[in-house]
């Protein structure tokens, strides 16, 4: 069994008895043949600058492993940029990606705007959710790959451009093609090299590796020292993670959080935690998801942020885990029955 593998039993609790930083990659935390395959890949592609195309469901982690692609490559000192695709609203797409110039339109910048292209020049460009691009918007990123180079808005002159990029999706790109909804030549383009990242049910062992570490990060987080049950970690290699390693990870959080005894074996608070986020990932409206955010935005103790700063940061999370779970600007924008031009201003007021 999986649990005498990689762990120590004593009476109900379990110990790791592998240490976890032997299989951690820069943020990535893997001992699965498959995916340590595909570390062995990256390590390939180094030196090179070919497009790279990640896809894996939601949750997977293609974030993480874009971020080491660029951690381990040549360009590891240039910038890393990145892009969700789903977060552009299609009339601002080509500012944002290419810039503009001093009062190219209403409301510019007197001074103009850098894009994302002229900002990553000599990095690397990662553009997660592309699958959501428009065939319009498809076509303009598709020009600046083929030859390097784009025209701000507004201006006349040809900047030139050397971005190294890398595409992200929880869809199939491939069967878009087939059913036209993706062009074929971006596609080809851009699946130089092709990384598809496993869903946590097809990795048993990395629920074993990952429950340690989320119970390591959430002690250290709240102050608590809760160790590993033993029905615990057989109801969590059990239960499928329709959510992926986000979904293990605020499980994790949850139970830290509820459980009253030392050791997490309460299996009622388990059910109850699962079946809750199962419920959010099958229903929009079911914001239990949350709960871990809530419970931070009130700890005093853990927080030196105003009211103001809190709900602010506390509206951004719950817009991006919304297009997490919508896969759109536009969908989440209808769930949370607003206009996708509304969340897409709160987004880009971040900074």
């Amino acid at each position: 069994m999986l649990i005498e593998k990689y762990c120590n039993v004593c009476g109900s609790e379990l110990s790791l008895n592998i240490p976890l930083e032997d299989y951690t990659f820069h943020r990535i935390l893997t001992c699965n043949p498959a995916m340590m395959s595909q570390i062995e890949t990256i390590h390939k592609i180094s030196n090179s600058s070919a497009p790279v195309v990640i896809t894996g469901e939601t949750g997977t982690g293609k974030e993480l492993y874009a971020e080491y692609i660029h951690h381990v490559s040549v360009r590891q000192k240039e910038k890393y940029a990145k892009v969700n695709c789903a977060t552009i609203p299609e009339n601002l797409f080509e500012s944002e990606m290419f810039g503009y110039m001093p009062g190219a339109f209403t409301g510019a910048l007197k001074t103009g705007k850098k894009g994302i292209f002229e900002i990553a020049d000599q990095g690397t460009l990662f553009l997660d959710e592309i699958s959501e691009l428009s065939q319009g918007l498809q076509s303009k990123l598709l020009r600046v790959i083929q030859e390097n180079r784009f025209v701000k808005v507004g201006g006349s002159t040809e900047i030139t451009c050397d971005v190294r990029l890398i595409a992200a999706s929880n869809k199939e790109l491939q069967e878009m093609v087939k059913e036209n909804a993706f062009r074929k030549d971006l596609f080809y383009r851009l699946n130089v090299v092709p990384i598809c990242l496993l869903p946590l049910r097809e990795r048993r062992e990395d629920i074993i590796l990952l429950s340690f570490y989320f119970l390591n990060l959430f002690n250290q987080t709240y102050g608590t020292d809760k160790k590993m049950g033993v029905n615990l970690m057989k109801a969590f290699l059990d239960y499928q993670w329709p959510g992926n390693v986000r979904e293990l990870r605020n499980t994790v959080e949850r139970l830290i959080l509820l459980s009253d005894g030392e050791t997490l074996n309460d299996e009622r608070i388990l059910q109850a935690t699962l079946e809750t986020e199962t419920l959010f990932l099958l229903n929009d409206s079911n914001v239990d998801e949350f709960t871990p955010a809530r419970v931070r935005a009130v700890n005093p103790n853990h927080s030196s942020k105003s009211l103001k700063e809190i709900v602010a940061e506390y509206e951004l999370f719950i817009i991006e885990e919304y297009i997490k779970k919508t896969g759109s600007m536009r969908k989440a924008a209808a769930a949370l029955k607003t206009s996708p031009s509304v969340l897409s201003r709160k987004l880009n007021n971040r900074k």
